[in-house]
């Protein structure tokens, strides 16, 4: 390919159109960027979360192709045995490992899953998902960056578990521009042919507040982000995509294990565990005590969570649950604050949970799907091959007729994954999986002896966000009306002039670019760090999993 030009993604996690026309008049940089170039809605993977989503955009290839479906990679165990996931449970090479090995430059700035930092011709700062604490490469990048911005550059806030909503607002805001300051620096300090930069926060705050204000300011300081970076990339292309949308969610929180322990999948048992949001949160950002960091039972829970978990088993003792006290809740008008602690807190320190083991399928987490516990396959698994189909029936056949309490269909669909995904990780995926209608809903894996709880709250949408303008988009005419996550990788390759992968199951969609677009073989590509897991489809361990340090 003949043209050279620099191409810089600039990603914000959750970005939506919606807000983005919704706060316009604030916007400057994103209203000049969409009126110069090209836009699309972008559709996530399937599921659309962070932990999945960002590693399918930079390795241009779905969750069955790279192994990641979730937040959490599982062992060979049950789902006590998690651990999270990290690069080296991604099994597909990154833009930036095809840019090495052709020895072209490149930056790669707070991406998630991108920890343990792996060598590059370039630098890497690792994102979400690392520990406040991991190195960048090459060695003492981060202290460098620390001390070109004039203060500690940190891949969490200093806030990020406070329980003073001011302190998180005020730290999260803050975090953003340290990160465009961050951009600044290296874009202008560093070559690169392809400069990779993420913003987290633009997610964070939908999880965590529940107000115009915030949201308003949070996009005013990804504005930011974007001028700083326009302006020192100069003629250089630039990409803004997002992982998947944010949007109001009005339906219910769906107790998907107690409605398999209903009809007859899940058993319980009152001493059931696994890894909970609030202790890796607390983990990652190196605020666990030595209690926290040991696996205590009372790890991460604030004070207001213990209080609520102590009432909560008392009225156990008399036969009310917590699902009888968000009812109760709701009626009274009070349903927002009752679970503003009960879903982190109270309700995962109830006295049952799943009975991994025993079941016949349960629900991990929130991903989206169910697992069969299946003989030869799980440790103690109670499904025979030859009952395998038939549960699977069972359970389609369930979850297809599941109702709301306002009589609407629960799912959008429900099928085995195998007609979802078709790469060489397919097996990792759930046995059946599950789209919520107009994913107006969310997912519980807790047991609180109901089905339904009413919500209102924001969580992800399918579409986010792709804007793209510069010299490789001049005369650009879309020919989709959206473009996959899984093409943002090869686009940025083939706008900066490289061959894209072959490995790359994303496309280049026709009509985007201004000079044609060429594949190629890559050959070999080393990826992932020296400890990382052979690239073994079938050695019987398992990934996917889980939300996020935000969202339930």
């Amino acid at each position: 390919m003949s043209n050279k030009h620099n191409t810089v993604v600039l990603g914000f996690d959750a970005l939506d159109f919606r807000y983005l026309d919704r706060f316009e008049s604030s916007l400057p940089n994103f209203e000049s960027l969409r009126a110069e170039g090209v836009e699309a809605p972008l559709e996530s993977t399937f599921p659309p979360w962070t932990g999945s989503a960002w590693p399918s955009m930079y390795t241009g290839t779905d969750p069955s192709h790279h192994g990641t479906y979730g937040f959490f990679h599982h062992t060979d165990g049950y789902p006590d045995d998690d651990v999270l996931v990290t690069r080296d449970h991604v099994r597909e090479p990154a833009v930036w490992n095809y840019l090495t090995a052709i020895e072209e430059p490149v930056i790669v700035l707070n991406v998630p899953v991108t920890h343990p930092a792996e060598p590059v011709e370039g630098v890497l700062v690792p994102g979400y998902l690392a520990h406040e604490e991991d190195a960048g490469y090459p060695e003492g990048v981060r202290d460098e960056l620390s001390d070109a911005i004039g203060e500690q550059y940190r891949i969490y806030s200093e806030a990020e578990t406070s329980e003073d909503c001011d302190d998180e607002r005020g730290s999260s805001l803050d975090l953003i521009r340290m990160r465009g300051k961050a951009a600044e620096y290296l874009l202008t300090e560093y070559d690169w042919r392809v400069a990779i930069v993420q913003v987290q926060k633009t997610d964070t705050v939908f999880h965590s507040f529940d107000d115009r204000e915030t949201f308003r300011r949070a996009y005013e300081r990804a504005d930011d982000v974007l001028g700083r970076v326009r302006e020192v990339a100069g003629d250089a292309n630039l990409v803004v995509c997002s992982d998947h949308g944010m949007g109001r969610v009005d339906g219910y929180t769906v107790y998907i294990n107690e409605i398999l322990r209903n009809a007859g999948f899940v058993e319980t048992t009152t001493d059931s565990s696994g890894p909970s949001l609030m202790t890796e949160k607390a983990t990652l950002t190196g605020k666990a005590s030595d209690d926290e960091t040991a696996g205590s039972a009372t790890a991460g829970r604030s004070v207001t969570g213990q209080v609520v978990s102590a009432a909560t088993t008392t009225l156990g003792r008399v036969g009310v649950t917590p699902g009888d006290a968000y009812a109760l809740a709701t009626r009274l008008g009070v349903g927002d604050l009752l679970s503003s602690v009960l879903p982190y807190e109270a309700v995962s320190a109830a006295s049952e949970g799943v009975d991994w083991a025993n079941s016949m399928a349960y629900c991990r987490s929130v991903e989206l799907g169910v697992r069969v516990n299946l003989a030869g396959r799980e440790p103690a698994g109670v499904v025979t091959p030859e009952e395998y189909e038939q549960v699977r029936a069972d359970l389609i056949r369930t979850l297809s007729e599941l109702r709301t309490p306002d009589g609407d269909p629960v799912f959008e669909w429900v099928r085995r994954r195998e007609e979802v995904y078709d790469g060489p990780y397919a097996e990792y995926a759930c046995d059946v999986l599950f789209m919520p209608a107009n994913m107006n809903h969310v997912l519980s894996t807790n047991l609180i002896g109901q089905e339904f709880v009413p919500i209102d709250d924001h969580d992800h949408e399918r579409d986010g966000v792709f804007v793209a303008a510069g010299p490789s988009f001049e005369g650009s005419e879309l020919d989709a009306d959206r473009l996959s996550l899984t093409d943002v990788a090869p686009i940025a390759m083939a706008a900066a002039g490289l061959d894209v992968p072959a490995r790359m199951t994303g496309e280049v969609p026709e009509g985007l670019l201004s000079e044609s677009v060429a594949r190629a073989d890559y050959g070999e590509v080393p990826f992932g760090s020296d400890d990382a897991p052979g690239d073994d489809a079938s050695d019987g361990s398992v990934e996917e999993r889980l939300s996020d340090l935000g969202y339930i």
